[in-house]
């Protein structure tokens, strides 16, 4: 790699390959997506602008393109806050009103239960127009598989560092439910033995939700990141793997620019709109892809681990293994990505992703996330991987063992 007449980083045309200088260049996708459309809020203009990108650059690509209306919340809206509210007036009225106070905890706690399991529809929000992106490509009747790559159209907000890390993935949603639980603990374990100390043990779990109240707060009205790894390096891995995989015999695929990613509208509206059969169908998510470790995930989740399909990891395994150049590593992961919060779960599916070396999303959420991070290496190792991966599917039988 070395630096072309523009300035940038890059591969040079006279050293590419036959088959590279034939396909979409994916950092040239990036940095159209990245600054020339820019922060890409959900469901805010910018997002419709790289849904139509997208639109374009399938249907000239020879793909069957549609586009699919949804409604989505920008922001995690003010369910937060109540929970915030609730808990404070719980604790106010415990000394002077018991009951009451834990009738409220109780409510708080099914709030908190509610928002952690149905992510994607908070309670109190406004919803805006979103979109889903769907190119398909259909060789013959008889397609053993349906292979789904899917990657975000939207990008993260901006936050200050200290909120980041409650605020990615679910770790905010569970720690309410945590804090809550330990509101209704107290509540009735000072009801059983009314001494004071119970009203002081609520403090913690109280301070805790307020300052998810206040996270909240700060991304009602907050700017979307630029947004090159998180999340225009998937969708130029996503365009430029779309524009080379045109031979696929057995092999029906499907490529999605998911709207309203990072709050799970767009993957809950695609999986309720279409029939999928669970069996043949095989999703591949992409995400968080440019700067960073290039890895594919074994599994996700603390607690519950939720693992990639086995019969995916084994042919995601023989295709690294086949190209020197993608040099990928399988990396198990203890929080959750966005995309495997509902492909793993009840899906036979595998997440691509580049991984910091704690394990997080690199630049996510942050200012740095921008196009002079992104090594354009690594946009070219990952669109060999899923390529790679994506025609070893197409050799492999309808009844293949999982192992």
């Amino acid at each position: 790699m070395q630096r072309l007449p523009d300035g940038r980083a890059g591969w040079p045309d006279q050293g590419r390959s036959p088959s590279r200088r034939l396909r979409e260049d994916p950092f040239d996708i990036l940095a159209e997506i990245a600054e020339t459309i820019g922060p890409r809020r959900a469901t805010s203009l910018a997002e419709a602008q790289a849904a139509a990108y997208l639109d374009g650059r399938l249907r000239r690509a020879g793909l069957r393109v549609s586009v699919d209306a949804l409604s989505a919340s920008a922001s995690t809206g003010w369910d937060g806050v109540l929970l915030g509210v609730l808990a404070a007036l719980s604790t106010l009225l415990y000394y002077w009103f018991p009951l009451p106070s834990l009738g409220l905890a109780i409510w708080s706690l099914a709030i908190a239960v509610w928002r952690a399991w149905r992510h994607n529809t908070p309670l109190l929000v406004r919803r805006r127009a979103s979109q889903n992106v769907i190119g398909t490509r259909v060789q013959t009747p008889q397609s053993r598989w349906r292979v789904v790559l899917l990657a975000p159209l939207d990008s993260p907000p901006l936050l200050i560092p200290a909120f980041r890390w409650l605020r990615y993935g679910r770790r905010l949603a569970i720690g309410r439910v945590v804090a809550c639980t330990l509101l209704v603990i107290g509540a009735l374990l000072g009801l059983a033995d009314a001494q004071r100390i119970w009203l002081y043990s609520q403090c913690v779990p109280v301070s805790y939700l307020l300052l998810a109240a206040v996270i909240d707060l700060s991304l009602i009205g907050a700017a979307a990141s630029d947004g090159a790894t998180n999340h225009a390096g998937a969708l130029a891995t996503l365009l430029a793997s779309a524009t080379t995989l045109s031979m696929l015999e057995q092999v029906e695929l499907w490529v999605v620019g998911l709207g309203a990613s990072i709050s799970g509208a767009g993957l809950a509206d695609l999986l309720r709109r279409y029939p999928f059969e669970p069996e043949r169908t095989l999703f591949i998510g992409l995400e968080s892809l440019g700067s960073g470790r290039l890895s594919y995930v074994t599994g996700e989740g603390f607690v519950l681990r939720y693992p990639a399909d086995p019969l995916l990891l084994q042919l995601v395994g023989l295709a690294d293994a086949a190209d020197p150049v993608i040099d990928a590593e399988p990396r198990s992961l203890r929080s959750r990505t966005i995309l495997g919060r509902q492909v793993l779960p009840g899906w036979r599916g595998l997440i691509i992703t580049c991984r910091d070396p704690s394990g997080e999303a690199p630049g996510w959420a942050s200012r740095a996330d921008s196009v002079a991070a992104i090594d354009p290496a690594i946009l070219d190792r990952a669109v060999r991987l899923v390529v790679g991966l994506v025609q070893r599917i197409n050799a492999t039988p309808g009844d293949a063992p999982l192992h």
